[in-house]
Formats: structure tokens, sequence, C-alpha cells
């Protein structure tokens, strides 16, 4: 971690007080589309530092991905969007990654996390496979699969990662898994859980 990132999350860590700290809002209905859509869920994330230092948001390095995902609104308002030459789209669902990550689990109460799910996005213009989510940060246990179980040189717990607390991000899964089953489309089960020595905050 650069000095300047290990900078940004200290102070970010000095000022949880001032951070949302409330639950994540649940899934509600999701709607399942296939098309492009931003994938955060092993995103790392930079906080963005307001007024009177209150942390609420997060800038978050998602992926542009094409495919099957499940997100809020309906697939209309989810096709990206391009404006003044830039592409928009929001951040959505999708166990694309299971397959290649392990799921950290960070279980301190004062774990500072991003939720992106739904969340507004703007493509990279030097290359449209990359894409900045800006996402609102929450406090407490979360299941992510960024981080490489610590061994990314990130700090594992101790980055601010794209999340999902552990019961949305089982339930997330398995809705995911079972549309996808149940219309005879490929997916990847849940993720293997990092060792729990590597994970620790």
């Amino acid at each position: 971690m650069t000095a300047l990132k290990s900078l940004m999350l200290a102070t970010a860590l000095a000022l949880l007080p001032m951070i949302a700290s409330a639950q994540a809002p649940p899934l509600g209905k999701p709607v399942f589309c296939d098309g492009t859509y931003a994938l955060c869920i092993k995103a790392l994330c930079q906080p963005i530092v307001g007024k009177n230092g209150a942390i609420k948001y997060a800038n978050c390095a998602c992926d542009v991905r094409q495919g099957w995902s499940m997100g809020p609104g309906s697939c209309a308002s989810r096709q990206p969007v391009v404006r003044n030459g830039r592409t928009f789209l929001i951040s959505t669902y999708s166990n694309l990654y299971n397959k290649t990550n392990q799921t950290m689990n960070c279980s301190s109460s004062s774990q500072l996390w991003a939720w992106c799910y739904g969340s507004p996005c703007v493509v990279d213009r030097a290359d449209p496979t990359k894409t900045t989510c800006t996402c609102p940060v929450y406090t407490g246990a979360m299941y992510t699969l960024g981080g490489q179980c610590g061994n990314d040189g990130n700090d594992g717990c101790n980055s601010l990662w794209s999340a999902a607390t552990p019961k949305a991000d089982t339930g997330a899964n398995k809705l995911f898994a079972a549309y996808m089953t149940l219309h005879g489309y490929p997916h990847f089960g849940s993720a293997d859980m990092c060792p729990a020595t590597s994970t620790g905050k």
C-alpha cells in the first residue's frame, strides 16, 4: 500500500464516528438482465472525504462486463448511457468472479466497506473494460471477493473494499444461482472462503 493510500485509510478509520454506520439497504427484488454492467464485488475503493471530514462515499475501481447480472431497476434503465463523450452505467451483481476469487470475511464491527449495488459508474475513457463507481460507505462485518485473502499487498481487511454484509452476500449468491439454474444459463457456485488466519483486521 502506498503512503498516500495508507494516510487516506488511516484518516478514514480515525473518523469512523462520522461515517455512515447504518446497515446497507436490502437487495429488494432484483431484476435479471443480459447486457453490459459494472461488477464491483472485488473492487478496491478510495474514501471520499466530504464536508467536516465526513466519509459517506467511496470511489471504487470496478470492471465492465457483458452477460447476465441482477440489480435494481428495469433492464432498459440499466443500459449504458453516453453523455458528453462519457459512458455511464450502474453496478449490479453476478457470480462471475466466484471461480477465480475467494471470499474474504472481515468481521470487525468497525470494518469500513462500500456497498456498490445499484451505484452509478463512469467508464474509463482510456480502458472501456474499467469503470469507477461511487458507492455509499458503511461499517460492520462484510464479505468481499477483493483482497486475495490479504495476499495482494493491500493489507486485506485494512483496505477499503466493495463488499456486502455476510447475509446479503450469501443471499445474492443463492438468488443468482437459482435464477441461472432455472433458466439453464451457465454460472459459478459459491466462492471458497479465505483461510480464517488471513482475514482478521
